[in-house]
């Protein structure tokens, strides 16, 4: 009988190996944190702006101005909707609107084309528009925790996408798309109703880290020979039987971490 790791501690692998530096910060200029101090600055000057949680309303123009803008945080703001200024700033490399209450997204939010990384986390989402398949420089996507059952083909235009991080959704196979991903590094898919690993994730040339704890799956591909280069593989929580773990493992080698 193998040996079950708790889904949690899965997870926690997961999230480490091969881990997008989230928390890299411009060290240029001082960081904007209120709008009371947004007031007092020159916006043409503003490269980062943080108002996660605040409880000041976003009125009309708020974030009108900021042409030099490279990150901003709008999480735990309660948002139902993007502010229309957010699309016109094009020099935008990171954007987080995790924890508000987005039901549905703007197409313009695929028109920034310096955004690398974009945080969608804790939402309602139960659809994503296929015009976020027009950034051309991201690489991190991040889709926690929301109410999403595909994710459409048209985000295989995302050629420069190298992390997808889509837990506890309702998922019930791994997003087609990826396939066209040729950057692919990470796939967190943790929490979904999938059943089944797909050929061709096998395949991906530059994987690293595929983490499915908490799914469906009982069997992964007969063909595992190309995650040689594989970091992480977590499966924790799903009903794999002892042999197949055994068979799992004996593939892959000493060198990939392999949780169940």
């Amino acid at each position: 009988m193998h040996k079950t790791i708790p889904f949690l501690a899965a997870a926690a692998l997961a999230l480490l190996a091969g881990c997008f530096d989230n928390h890299a910060r411009p060290q240029d200029a001082t960081p904007v944190t209120s709008l009371k101090a947004l007031a007092a600055t020159n916006r043409a000057e503003v490269v980062r702006l943080y108002l996660r949680g605040g409880a000041e309303p976003l009125a009309e123009g708020a974030l009108a101005g900021l042409s030099s803008l490279r990150e901003l945080d709008l999480s735990e703001r309660r948002l139902a909707e993007i502010p229309k200024e957010v699309f016109a700033l094009k020099t935008l490399e990171h954007l987080w609107l995790s924890r508000n209450q987005f039901e549905k997204l703007p197409a313009e939010l695929g028109q920034l084309p310096e955004l690398l990384y974009l945080n969608l986390d804790e939402n309602k989402l139960a659809s994503l528009p296929e015009g976020l398949a027009d950034l051309p420089k991201l690489r991190w996507l991040r889709l926690n925790a929301n109410q999403l059952a595909e994710i459409p083909s048209a985000f295989g235009k995302l050629a420069t996408l190298q992390r997808l991080y889509a837990r506890q959704n309702k998922l019930k196979e791994v997003p087609a798309f990826l396939e066209q991903c040729p950057q692919l590094e990470d796939v967190i898919l943790d929490g979904n109703p999938i059943v089944g690993v797909p050929d061709w994730l096998t395949r991906m040339p530059r994987l690293k880290t595929v983490s499915l704890s908490g799914c469906r799956i009982a069997k992964l591909p007969d063909d595992l020979s190309g995650w040689r280069r594989l970091k992480a593989l977590a499966l924790g929580g799903c009903p794999i039987p002892a042999e197949e773990a055994q068979r799992i493992r004996k593939a892959l080698g000493d060198d990939v971490a392999v949780t169940f």
